[in-house]
């Protein structure tokens, strides 16, 4: 779960043109939630789960921002039809929406548990 800053960039406050940018995209905020949902999607799909886990809000602000020439993360995600920026991201919740991946994960966060659980309980065990 992702929420955004954002504003409207108007460059000439007194071009018609401009202003009308504004009211070109009737469900702006729903259009702008599918195309970052689906960059994030994109560059998740493309890493390795510990990457990810290790990594999740780097790759997910740069799937959303993307990189300018000099390969750093860029200020915002422009929507050039009606001048909407992306300003920045905060990374509420990261939970995987397949119900299988999700149960394999808490399987395997409860294993990871366990094998530290033993591994500390027989380190105790040898040094008592």
């Amino acid at each position: 779960q992702l929420s955004y800053n954002w504003h409207f960039e108007i460059i000439n406050k007194d071009s018609p043109v401009e202003s009308a940018k504004l009211f070109s995209v009737p469900d702006f905020v729903g259009d702008a939630c599918k195309a970052i949902a689906s960059r994030v999607r994109g560059a998740v799909a493309s890493v390795q789960f510990d990457d990810f886990h290790k990594n999740s809000a780097k790759i997910i602000r740069s799937s959303v921002f993307g990189f300018d020439e000099n390969k750093k993360v860029r200020d915002k995600f422009q929507f050039p039809q009606n001048n909407l920026s992306v300003t920045s991201i905060d990374i509420q919740s990261v939970e995987p929406v397949d119900q299988r991946t999700r149960d394999s994960l808490q399987k395997s966060v409860q294993l990871a548990i366990e094998i530290t659980t033993n591994s500390q309980e027989a380190t105790a065990r040898h040094e008592a």
